[in-house]
């Protein structure tokens, strides 16, 4: 009875779902309001923990709204909406990157976290012994987070960010960012490897 259960509720949300994304593309303004506040959180999550900074945060979120708004249409249902929605949220982080690394090549900056409980919770799943009664990091150590993930290839930062932060399935990643799931766990395991050897130093100290 309880899988029955669940499969009635699973096929009444995909298919709740399907009628939002077909009052989309009729530009029902209810739809988009719906849309908003089933997804803003995860969007605007997703874009700090990329960036760490509220105003880009808040910025990404628009436009991928505004993205959502005028390009539904293009939406062909390959994936699901919030997948989408998540593609596009990386396509303008990846923008922004690129464009504050150009601008500001010559200094060091740090598109990273900033002591968010985001932040302990890479780095508990980037241990190899994690402890969940484990005390904030030491200013030090999460200096060194933060310098680690704003030095990952942008590829590794998305696909840890998205398995370690935001708790995607590999194959949810793999939606996400169009690459098959071996890929997507390549990436996260060199991720998570860089990550590891560069806060080795603390493990004995306990730092963290």
């Amino acid at each position: 009875m309880g899988e029955l259960t669940h499969s009635i509720h699973s096929r009444a949300g995909f298919e709740e779902r399907e009628s939002l994304v077909l009052r989309l593309k009729e530009k029902d303004e209810t739809a988009f309001t719906e849309a908003f506040q089933l997804y803003k959180d995860l969007i605007f999550n997703l874009s700090i923990s990329m960036l760490a900074d509220k105003s880009e945060a808040m910025d990404i979120t628009q436009e991928v709204f505004l993205t959502l708004y005028r390009k539904i249409h293009r939406f062909r249902g390959e994936c699901s909406l919030k997948t989408w929605l998540y593609r596009v949220a990386l396509n303008q982080v990846s923008n922004r990157n690129r464009w504050w690394r150009r601008r500001f090549q010559h200094r060091t900056i740090s598109l990273s976290l900033n002591g968010t409980s985001d932040e302990k919770k890479t780095v508990d799943l980037i241990s190899d012994h994690p402890q969940p009664d484990r005390q904030l990091l030491s200013l030090e150590v999460r200096k060194a987070l933060r310098e680690g993930m704003d030095h990952l290839p942008f590829e590794q930062r998305a696909a840890v960010t998205l398995r370690d932060m935001h708790e995607l399935s590999y194959q949810e990643i793999s939606d996400v960012l169009g690459v098959h799931v071996g890929t997507v766990k390549s990436r996260i395991a060199r991720g998570r490897n860089s990550l590891r050897a560069l806060l080795k130093p603390y493990w004995g100290r306990g730092a963290v």
